[in-house]
């Protein structure tokens, strides 16, 4: 009778188990340990790999709210749809206090805090790619393309593979003063002819900061520092280490 009584019990916790098999320290966490009442900061991004051919070198570009600081291109995924999933969620969205203030080019990007109760409801809403941005174009178009770094005719259409996603799980941010998840999709260009030798020429015009953009070794990416004439005139994101490590 008790092995009937507990035997759907047991079934379903064996598949909670399952389904949460890549995040089950992250489970138990904020479901039933200390994490479930915290505040959770989400920042949900994609990187953009473009490497000048024939180089070790790497097209960065300037971060529009952190001065003097280089990264990749890249930025937060946007969400999709109304907002009564993320209301259910209790979310509260970036603001100057927990986060980046909220202005209307980052509106629905995907970095917000959420209960630590419904941390997995969201990773797994991400893994399901419903509602959301799913591909890197957009941020490719507004950095390199309407800023005119790069052709907009020779760079129109693109082809790019995604090489990794990295993320790290309930780390404390002093800057934030909360727990985070970081998520960052990397993706590598994969130019075409054409789009090699244009990306070439500019290897070899250089960086250029007035209009927001660097080629830049991995020295200086593995230093968080970038240098012109052995001084330092920009800091690098540490995130830009994942496109080369």
């Amino acid at each position: 009778l008790l092995t009937t009584l507990l035997k759907p019990i047991l079934s379903k916790g064996a598949t909670i188990v399952w389904e949460n098999r890549n995040n089950l320290t992250t489970y138990f966490k904020t479901k039933i340990g200390s994490y479930k009442n915290k505040d959770i900061r989400f920042s949900i991004s994609y990187l953009f790999k473009i490497q000048i051919p024939n180089t070790n070198k790497y097209l960065l570009v300037k971060n529009r709210r952190i001065e003097n600081q280089l990264q990749p291109v890249g930025g937060a995924y946007k969400r999709y749809g109304d907002d009564s999933l993320f209301n259910k969620w209790e979310y509260k969205p970036d603001n100057n206090k927990n986060g980046l203030n909220v202005d209307e080019k980052s509106s629905s990007d995907l970095r917000f805090m959420v209960k630590g109760k419904y941390t997995i409801e969201v990773m797994n809403w991400f893994e399901s790619m419903q509602e959301r941005e799913i591909n890197p174009n957009r941020e490719f178009r507004e950095e390199l393309l309407d800023t005119n770094i790069l052709d907009t005719n020779i760079f129109q259409n693109i082809n790019y593979k995604h090489i990794r996603r990295f993320s790290k799980n309930l780390v404390w941010s002093d800057f934030f003063s909360c727990y985070e998840i970081l998520i960052f999709d990397v993706f590598e260009l994969i130019p075409n002819e054409e789009q090699k030798l244009a990306l070439i020429e500019l290897g070899k015009t250089g960086s250029n900061l007035n209009k927001d953009y660097a080629i830049v070794d991995c020295d200086n990416i593995e230093q968080l520092r970038y240098m012109e004439n052995e001084k330092q005139v920009a800091r690098i994101g540490q995130h830009t280490k994942l496109i080369i490590n």
